[in-house]
Formats: structure tokens, sequence, C-alpha cells
């Protein structure tokens, strides 16, 4: 117990005085290797490596690549005009376009804060021109940032996939039904924000405009589609698919005349440095998750929520709830590799599916991503949008409740996550 403590507090410290949440997880796991006294050092590296040495966590690196690739070669410009075509006549037509486009785009790069940057550095100058207050635009690009990890691909799938043996494609395919309740539960509320505040709207497009948009799109919308086919018919797995989108990708840059063999070395390096923080995040972080796990946390927290409740809708209750505190002030990722060792095996004690209980996890975590004091959606935004946090945080709740009541829907029912990966993907 005093090693747990030692890890727990020593970490939360160093995070609220201002430490990088890598720092703070590497720290907080070596003084507390230190104090449990009967481990080698070796052991922090060997975890890492552990971790990071997996067929399924290549996929992590391939889709930030295949993202970086669709970005550099025009994709989000050309799904940012197809969603326009198609949303763009609704109340706060920025707004709706913002949220198709995250959607569109979920099936691209399949990381949160790369849909962030690269659908609000063209969106949200557009918004503030066209009169938008701050806070509705700040508001509308954080929460819809929150489908692109849900919507297949997923990098965050991919690791808790990867933890835990479950099939990285069912949860591909289960995330789809959550990730459209967002999508639509968000242009609701934004069409009603829009109409009490007054914004403009667009004129409707033609039928002609809309296939126009469609074609110069459909490259981009047909990669989505080449990674769900092949993972449900069993031709690639998830890390293959993150291969074949890599290079669809870069098939598709060279053929528009977007991307150069000069850009090639460019890509790279961006790729590379986008996928060393998070790489870096789950190596570290699974020093600290394994440590709980060799103290024996997870047996004890399950034996308390056991003494508690025996309900298993109880039981999803309170882990939501503990899992949206944990977003608070842990980087989605992070509490992702530190949490699953525990509450994995207490969810399959209470019979839950994995995937339900998989794509609960990933949805609940992302909500925390749009808000303070470590929210990366809603720092991303701000920052496009100039605005600081106090003044964008009033409009941003309601966003953030919406999720929220959607999370608990989503845990009470199972069957909005395990009903398609039934049908496409019969275990």
């Amino acid at each position: 117990m005093k090693v747990i403590l030692v890890l727990i507090i020593l970490f939360f410290v160093l995070m609220f005085t201002g430490m990088p949440i890598a720092v703070a997880i590497g720290a907080s796991s070596i003084i507390a290797l230190l104090v449990q006294g009967n481990l080698p050092g070796i052991v922090a590296p060997q975890r890492i490596f552990v971790m990071l040495d997996s067929f399924s966590m290549m996929a992590v690196p391939l889709f930030i690549l295949a993202g970086e690739v669709m970005t550099r070669g025009g994709i989000t410009k050309k799904l940012v005009r197809f969603s326009s075509a198609l949303v763009g006549h609704f109340k706060g037509s920025h707004a709706q376009v913002t949220i198709l486009s995250s959607m569109l785009m979920a099936g691209v790069s399949g990381s949160a804060s790369a849909d962030c940057s690269a659908i609000g550095s063209i969106l949200i100058p557009s918004m503030l021109d066209e009169g938008y207050d701050k806070d509705y635009a700040v508001a509308v690009l954080a929460s819809a940032s929150t489908i692109g990890p849900i919507i297949p691909p997923s990098i965050m799938m991919v690791i808790y996939g990867s933890m835990t043996s479950v099939s990285v494609g069912q949860m591909f395919i289960g995330g789809i039904i959550p990730g459209l309740m967002f999508g639509i539960s968000l242009m609701a509320l934004s069409y009603y924000v829009a109409a009490k505040r007054g914004y403009p709207t667009h004129r409707r497009s033609s039928m002609k405009e809309i296939w126009i948009a469609f074609k110069d799109a459909f490259w981009a919308l047909l990669m989505p589609v080449i990674i769900i086919v092949g993972l449900l018919s069993g031709i690639f797995t998830p890390t293959e698919a993150g291969a074949i989108a890599s290079a669809y990708a870069f098939i598709v840059g060279f053929a528009s005349g977007n991307i150069k063999l000069r850009d090639i070395k460019d890509i790279l390096y961006k790729a590379a440095v986008a996928t060393t923080i998070p790489m870096l995040i789950i190596g570290i972080a699974s020093v600290f998750g394994w440590l709980l796990t060799i103290n024996n946390f997870p047996a004890q927290i399950g034996a308390v929520l056991h003494g508690i409740t025996a309900d298993p809708n109880i039981f999803i209750i309170i882990i939501v709830v503990f899992l949206l505190i944990i977003g608070l002030f842990m980087e989605s990722n992070a509490a992702l590799i530190i949490m699953v060792p525990v509450l994995a095996p207490m969810a399959a004690a209470y019979g839950f599916s994995p995937v339900h209980f998989g794509v609960i996890t990933v949805v609940t975590l992302l909500i925390g991503a749009v808000t303070p004091p470590v929210g990366i959606l809603l720092f991303i935004s701000s920052s496009l949008a100039k605005a600081r946090i106090g003044e964008v945080m009033r409009l941003v709740w309601p966003y953030v409740l919406v999720l929220s009541v959607l999370t608990f829907i989503i845990a009470l029912v199972p069957e909005l996550v395990t009903w398609l990966p039934g049908i496409l993907m019969p275990a």
C-alpha cells in the first residue's frame, strides 16, 4: 500500500506544480520503484520496451503518418468544402460544417488533436470573420474534435486493444454508432445556440455544387471505407490498415499534385515528431500502470466496489464518473494506459463485454480533453481563436454536459456499441 500511495500522491503533486505529464508519470514511477525495493532499476526500461514493442502498437505512428500526409495533400480543405455543401445552410452554418468535417476527418487520422488543429486552422478564422463569438467557435471545435478517436480509425482504441488483447477491429466498428451520436447531438446543440444568438446561415447548395464537392473529396472519403471493408473482410489487420492508409494517402497526394518528392522529408519529420509525444507518454505510463498492478491495486479497488454494489449498472455509472474526474487532470492516452490494467479486470468480473467497456473507456476519457486544467482540445481551440480559457468556459460546459449524458447512455445501453460488431464482425 505504501508504494501505491507514494506513486499516486507524488504524481498529482508533480502534475499540479506544472510538470509535463510524461515527467510527472516517469518521476513518480521511478521513485515508487525505489520504494518498492525488491525490483532492479532495469525493470522500468524493460516495461517501456514491452509496451511499445508490439505489432499492434505499430499502428499508432502509421495512422499519424497517414493523417499528416492527408493534411499536407489538401484533404482537410476538400472535406470542409464537401461538408459546407451538405450542411452549410443549417443554422450556425460554420459550426455545422466544423462538426461534420470532424466526423469525416475522424476516418482519416484517428487523432483528436490532429483533427482539431487541421479543421480549426481553416474554420475558426472564418467563424470569427462572420461574427461568431469566440466562446461558440471554441466550444464547437473542441467538442467536435472528440469524435476523431471514436469513429474509426482510432489511435486510442489501438492502444486499448494492444493492452487487453481485445479485437481492435471490433472496437473500431463499435465506435461508429457512438461517434454518430456525438456528432448529431453536437449539431443539434449548435443549431439551438446559433438560433438563439442569431448567427448567419449560408444559402443551400445546389445538387450540382454538392456533386462537384463530393467528386473533389471522393478519394479522401474512400480511405475510411477501404479501412473498414478491409477489416471486416479480414484482408488486413488494424496495423496493416495503418500501413495501407499511409500508402494510400501518399498515392492520392502525388496523384493530385499537392505532394512533391521534396515534401516527403518534411512530412516524415513532422509525423515522427507528432508520434514522439504520445509514444513517450504511453511507454512511461505503462510503468505506472504495471506498478499499480503488481501491488494488487486492481484487486483492492475491485473488492471495494463489490462491497458497494453487485449491480453492473451502478458499477458502470461509478466508473464513468471516476473516468470523467480522471480526465480532468490527466492526458487521455496516459489515463488510458494507467487505468486500463486497473479497471478492465473489474469490468470483466461484472460481466461487461470487453469491446463495450473499451469503447466506454475511450469515449469517457476524451471528454476530459475538452475541460481544464489539462484539456488539450480546449487549449488548441482557444489558441486558434486567440481567446482566454476563462472567457470561453461558460459555453463549453453545456457541450461537455451533452457529451457526458451521451456517455452515460452508451454505458447503460451496451447494444449501442456491441450490435454493429456483432453483425459485421462476429467473434
